[in-house]
């Protein structure tokens, strides 16, 4: 990654790789390639837009080639992906589910991730709900007009009757929206799904150590992922420059949410993240990172935590299995699981 993308990535992503395999922190860039040239291995790194936000791809491998060859190929694997599962883009099952209110044979991989989604919305008890996306979508619409007036109580209600994650039908055949106006999002979840699956794709190739990061899911792979490490550090909510913990990921998921990166308000009491039970965002959280078995689940859970808010939602945390989390109140208070790194 160049110095300015580097940069400019820091300022507006939640997670930040503070080093390439634990050495550029010790040693540096130029010394870092020199140790893997005498290691034999290569490190190839590149950072392209994709999912609606700059997504960074590395790999270490024997052979520069080689690792060039499979960041291609992770990238094509994210096009792909982002071509089934993005709302932004008119031609997606995603897209036409909106329009039509029925996708019919739909892909294996939407079929999954609405699978995972329910699970996980029944888990929280709807703090995560897909279906949450007219209601994001009046919120983003009146934002960008200038001094338009933000939505009414009454839009709000009426924007919630069409959120209900239980009204979505979803089989191997057809993948249906029981109310007409209903619509999904699977920005919450649909991120770390792609990043698993790209780095699956690059270890599958025989990468060593990978890593892919897109807007604030991250995951890490390969032997030498799994045995070194990656450093990661996390983003004080309140100060791009400041972080509030930093942990060695090895092989998991991490992702955060928080009330900074799209704000319908001045003083984020709006922003993009959603109670779906009320249709207001939390008045209580600015942040919440959590640590998983992969990068879906932990997108999911950082969302629903943040919507439950510091108490609760570490609460809810703490009792899954592989999962630890990390949640900052509006006051800047950080609260977590007992198992968080500290």
């Amino acid at each position: 990654m160049n110095e300015s993308a580097h940069s400019s990535i820091s300022r507006r992503q939640a997670l930040r790789i503070t080093a390439v395999a634990g050495l550029s922190v010790a040693f540096g860039g130029t010394l870092t390639r020199a140790i893997l040239r005498r290691a034999g291995m290569h490190r190839v790194e590149a950072t392209r837009f994709g999912l609606g936000t700059p997504v960074t791809i590395g790999v270490t491998h024997t052979s520069e080639d080689g690792a060039r060859t499979m960041v291609e190929a992770a990238f094509e694997e994210l096009g792909r992906l982002e071509g089934i599962l993005s709302r932004h883009r008119a031609d997606t099952p995603v897209a036409l589910l909106a329009r039509m209110g029925v996708v019919r044979r739909p892909p294996e991989e939407l079929v999954e991730v609405l699978q995972r989604a329910h699970e996980i919305s029944e888990l929280s008890g709807g703090a995560f709900d897909v279906t949450v996306a007219p209601l994001l979508r009046l919120y983003q619409e009146r934002s960008t007009l200038p001094g338009a007036p933000l939505p009414s109580d009454g839009e709000v209600s009426r924007a919630l009757e069409l959120v209900d994650y239980r009204r979505i039908r979803v089989d191997g055949d057809a993948i249906a929206l029981e109310t007409p106006g209903m619509a999904i999002t699977l920005d919450g979840i649909a991120k770390g799904y792609v990043v698993d699956r790209v780095v699956q794709t690059l270890v599958e190739r025989g990468a060593d150590h990978v890593v892919v990061e897109a807007g604030g899911d991250l995951a890490s792979g390969g032997e030498g992922a799994e045995k070194d490490g990656w450093p990661v550090a996390i983003q004080d909510p309140r100060n791009p420059a400041g972080t509030v913990g930093d942990f060695q990921l090895r092989g998991e998921g991490v992702a955060t949410s928080g009330d900074y990166v799209q704000a319908f308000t001045g003083d984020r009491t709006l922003h993009h993240i959603l109670d779906p039970r009320t249709g207001q965002s939390p008045i209580h959280t600015s942040g919440a990172t959590v640590i998983a078995r992969n990068a879906m689940e932990a997108d999911a859970l950082s969302t629903a935590a943040f919507v439950l808010g510091p108490e609760e939602g570490v609460a809810f945390l703490a009792r899954l299995p592989g999962v630890e989390g990390l949640l900052v109140t509006k006051d800047g208070r950080p609260s977590r699981t007992p198992g968080f790194p500290a």
